[in-house]
């Protein structure tokens, strides 16, 4: 019987030794509100309300800053784009006049050569009128 009850108590004591020291060591903590759901007070859930929408503002503000200046590159470039086809255009006016001044001095040419043309057709016409007589 002195045995049975030696028996008995070196196992629960084992037992109890190595239940106790699963629980400290690995197993959950005995004291402790982290894995227990704590309520929140009103002040606490609007404080958190708060954060999180704190926190939206500033990632929608950095969205909205890179997008400024995303848009001003873009104005940017339409700006240059808009003096380039000024000078495009101014540069398209001077050589329109530049082809009318030339197609009147071809004209010019033209009429200068076609006078002298008759000129020398009507001298040769009394040349040979003249050699006829």
């Amino acid at each position: 019987m002195l045995k049975n009850a030696v028996n008995f108590l070196t196992c629960t004591i084992v037992a109890s030794t190595l239940v106790l020291t699963q629980g400290l060591l690995g197993g959950s903590p005995l004291f402790s509100n982290d894995g227990v759901a704590v309520a929140l007070t009103k002040a606490e859930q609007q404080q958190k309300r708060t954060a999180r929408s704190v926190a939206r503002a500033a990632k929608a503000a950095k969205k909205a800053k890179e997008l400024a200046a995303e848009a001003k590159e873009f104005v940017i470039t339409a700006e240059k784009a808009a003096e380039k086809a000024v000078m495009a255009v101014s540069e398209a006016e001077r050589a329109a006049m530049r082809a009318e001044r030339a197609a009147k001095e071809a004209a010019e040419v033209a009429a200068q050569a076609e006078k002298e043309a008759e000129k020398e057709a009507k001298q040769q016409a009394e040349e040979r009128a003249e050699q006829a007589e």
